[in-house]
């Protein structure tokens, strides 16, 4: 094993001496021992950031009574429509019977008129509105919207008329047919929803 030595004056250093005994001076050889990084401060665990499809919450399934409330708003402006629409038919058909001089026509023609076109805006409001946005004006008035059961994807123009025609089962009995049906699906499905495979959900 080789003796360190003073490069000033050769005398023997002493094991782990710095400075020679002999002259004072700085040992070459001793090399100073490795500062040991203190952390200032302990640092926090990494957060754990969930991917960005996942939300951590359930879907929320809308049930039975805010989907009453948005029903009687969709009614309401669907009334409006036909009516609005129905006017100048009415008016025609009236017209036309009194010149005719058919009077039972009179009576029962504005009834057919309202029938007819009340029946056809009724689904075109539902069809286009749900088939285009996933919501009528009722649903959006309260934050709710139609989306496919299996993927949460908005759903099509097929799939928002057969929701429409299911309606007339669904309707029944002031909608309590519809609401028998969502009160016994985890999904709160009416069957006009079981059938598209469709849910109702919070926007």
């Amino acid at each position: 094993m080789n003796e360190e030595k003073c490069a000033q004056c050769g005398t023997p250093a002493s094991p782990g001496a710095q400075f020679c005994a002999a002259c004072g001076a700085t040992l070459t050889g001793q090399r100073a021992h490795p500062s040991r990084k203190v952390p200032s401060a302990v640092q926090p665990s990494p957060t754990y950031l969930a991917p960005a499809y996942y939300t951590g919450t359930p879907t929320p399934y809308q049930s039975v009574a805010i989907r009453f409330v948005a029903i009687l708003i969709d009614y309401l402006i669907i009334g409006v429509i036909s009516g609005i629409l129905a006017i100048p038919l009415l008016l025609a058909a009236i017209a036309a019977n009194v010149t005719n001089g058919n009077v039972s026509a009179v009576s029962s023609g504005p009834i057919i008129v309202l029938s007819v076109v009340g029946l056809v805006v009724w689904f075109l409001y539902f069809t286009l509105l749900e088939g285009r946005y996933g919501q009528t004006v009722g649903k959006m008035a309260l934050s709710i919207k139609v989306v496919r059961e299996a993927n949460g994807a908005p759903i099509d123009y097929g799939e928002a008329a057969v929701r429409t025609v299911l309606r007339i089962i669904d309707g029944l009995f002031d909608y309590l047919i519809g609401a028998i049906f969502i009160w016994t699906s985890d999904e709160k499905q009416r069957l006009g929803d079981r059938v598209a495979h469709t849910v109702v959900v919070s926007k």
